[in-house]
């Protein structure tokens, strides 16, 4: 097996990203700022972008001269089952997607053994990371007090900066001033919540204002009448002296927060591109899942695996590249089809059809052989079938 190894590059800047600022005085505004990595509306948008990368498989691929097909060998193992002796590769494209998401960046530090093989892929920590040195066509990264070089990390940006291209922005600009909102109906909503300026029950009585300025007294001038007076009885009251009024007290919906609430939760989804179904807003709709897969988390994928390809394969002939097909919603109806065609039409064997399916091969003869028409006749014999020869069975 080759030796694989990073190639040579250069080093990059990781900026101090997702931080939305909100500053007052009054009681209700939230002072200093709210991190998007604590906001729950945020959050819950990117563990879900990360769950479906991280659940897709990591191929190693190989040009061949017809067509590229997959290899298998220690390489394609170790970062696609076990890219960190600590975790999974679940988990680890997480926390890499996570930080991609949150701050702009990731960053990956790969451990190359004595043999000159990769021995483990370390994820950083973003908020240790500073990139230093920053031109228009350089930088440095600098973490635990050492200065990397570009191609000694894998550093993986997503959505690109307008001044330096190589670091990300992430979605912290375009979130920014909605996390705000949120945070601050929050705020808002609690601190309703918790006043005491919401009775329900207002009674004026005939008594000196100086009286029901003493607590014990309004207390037992208020006993004198409902002390004794058992649940559903009604009150026997002097006419006159007292009047009773019930107050409708403002609520949630009276200051629409709520409505706020979920038109802030609605553009979250909408700057990460999420049907809003995938958040409980509305029903589940196929085509526009399958889109979400293909023009969000795809991109966010070919980032990631161009990243891999760049600084961990020499060889021009390989590159990484992520699955997609599991991660698609297909009726089965749709499946079947699809494979009976591409079996009937020579373009899959049927053990390939079978795992399209979700099935196992089976060793039975001709299963792995690539067949055509009604018959079922591998490819290699369609010129002998006997309609095909002049005379037909005859001249057989």
């Amino acid at each position: 097996m080759p030796v694989f190894q990073r190639k040579k590059h250069k080093a990059r800047d990781a900026p101090v990203s997702g931080y939305c600022f909100i500053s007052g005085d009054d009681e209700l505004i939230l002072p200093g700022y709210t991190s998007l990595a604590k906001n729950e509306q945020v959050l819950s948008c990117v563990y879900l972008i990360a769950d479906l990368v991280s659940s897709m498989t990591l191929h190693l691929m190989e040009n061949k001269e017809n067509g590229d097909g997959r290899l298998k060998n220690e390489l394609s193992r170790k970062l696609d089952i076990e890219p960190n002796i600590l975790t999974t590769r679940k988990t680890f494209m997480h926390r890499i997607v996570s930080d991609m998401c949150l701050y702009g960046n990731a960053y990956v530090l790969p451990k190359i053994n004595s043999e000159g093989y990769f021995s483990d892929f370390i994820p950083l920590p973003n908020q240790s990371v500073r990139t230093v040195n920053k031109t228009l066509i350089s930088y440095k990264i600098m973490f635990d007090g050492k200065i990397f070089e570009p191609d000694e990390l894998l550093h993986i940006p997503l959505n690109p900066n307008g001044t330096y291209f190589y670091m990300g922005d992430g979605f912290t600009p375009m979130l920014r001033k909605t996390v705000e909102n949120i945070a601050q109906a929050n705020a808002t909503k609690s601190a309703f919540l918790k006043s005491k300026w919401k009775p329900s029950l207002i009674i004026s009585i005939n008594s000196d204002a100086e009286e029901l300025k003493n607590k014990d007294l309004r207390k037992k001038t208020l006993d004198s009448y409902t002390s004794t007076t058992e649940a559903g009885e009604p009150w026997l009251i002097p006419a006159g002296e007292i009047d009773i009024k019930t107050v409708q007290p403002l609520t949630l919906n009276d200051l629409a927060i709520q409505d706020s609430l979920k038109l802030d939760i609605c553009t979250v989804a909408a700057v990460f591109g999420i049907p809003p179904f995938l958040l409980g807003v509305g029903t589940f709709n196929k085509d526009e899942y399958n889109n979400f897969i293909s023009r969000r988390i795809m991109p966010i994928a070919m980032t990631i695996q161009q990243e891999f390809t760049k600084k961990l394969l020499y060889s021009d002939k390989l590159y990484f590249r992520f699955n997609p097909k599991s991660l698609m919603q297909y009726d089965i109806g749709e499946t079947v089809n699809f494979v009976k065609e591409m079996v009937g039409g020579g373009m899959l064997t049927r053990n390939e059809g079978r795992n399209e399916i979700g099935y196992s091969p089976v060793d039975n003869e001709g299963m792995n052989d690539f067949i055509v028409l009604e018959n079922y006749v591998p490819v290699a014999k369609v010129g002998e079938q006997k309609k095909l020869l002049q005379g037909g069975e005859k001249s057989a």
